[in-house]
């Protein structure tokens, strides 16, 4: 296994690396960042890494990081520090849509794509806490949350080309807080019954993961939270 990995300096996308790092001890992982100095040392300094810098606009890099992978995972996501300033386009939909481009032109089809609750699913029923949290993010980073949506549609267009999964994460609670430390996660859909606002990122780092093999979720967006 050789995995590209995009976003992989933020919280989450670090605790993807770790993972990935245990789980598939001697495969290689490529991290494709702006800048390395962000990369924890203990990751950079692994022998199985490999860093690639660039940007999300520049194809040649990408194309550099893409050689010889066999799936990709995107940490990548608009935040709302920005709130009302987030620019009015949707610069990450659009990279989404080069990293894609450069997946099929290296025939790489597995893609696990994490993003929020904001990209809704026909199999999503209501629910207040989420519809409530929906509709707070939309209020106050509109842009943001536009960037979002559009992450999801432009990814759902490449059915018939790339394997994908949307993994939604809604509001990350501290597993350290937890007495048993039970970072457990389930995938469900919006109102089901299962799922809730809450998820772990240790948890949702190690099914995110396991989905690469068990390819349980292709073509579908389930959100993760804790049970």
């Amino acid at each position: 296994m050789r995995l590209l990995l995009f976003g992989g300096t933020g919280a989450m996308g670090t605790l993807l690396a770790r993972e990935y790092l245990w789980v598939y001890r001697g495969s290689s992982l490529v991290i494709y960042v702006r800048n390395p100095a962000k990369v924890p040392q203990e990751i950079a300094e692994d022998p199985n890494v490999v860093i690639v810098q660039g940007e999300l606009d520049d194809m040649d890099r990408l194309s550099l990081a893409m050689h010889g992978v066999d799936a990709v995972i995107t940490a990548l996501g608009p935040t709302g520090r920005k709130g009302p300033f987030y620019p009015s386009n949707t610069p990450i939909a659009d990279a989404y849509i080069r990293i894609m481009v450069t997946m099929k032109g290296h025939g790489v089809r597995r893609l696990i794509a994490l993003t929020t609750p904001s990209v809704r699913d026909p199999e999503d029923q209501f629910n207040l806490p989420m519809a409530f949290l929906r509709k707070t993010f939309a209020t106050i980073a509109p842009n943001v949350v536009k960037d979002i949506i559009a992450i999801g549609r432009v990814i759902r267009t490449q059915r018939e080309e790339l394997d994908w999964t949307i993994i939604r994460l809604a509001l990350h609670s501290s597993d350290h807080s937890d007495p048993e430390n039970n970072c457990e996660v389930v995938a469900g859909y919006m109102g089901d019954g299962r799922t809730n606002t809450f998820s772990s990122r240790h948890g949702a780092a190690a099914f995110i993961i396991q989905e690469l093999d068990r390819r349980e979720w292709i073509w579908k967006s389930p959100i993760l939270s804790k049970p």
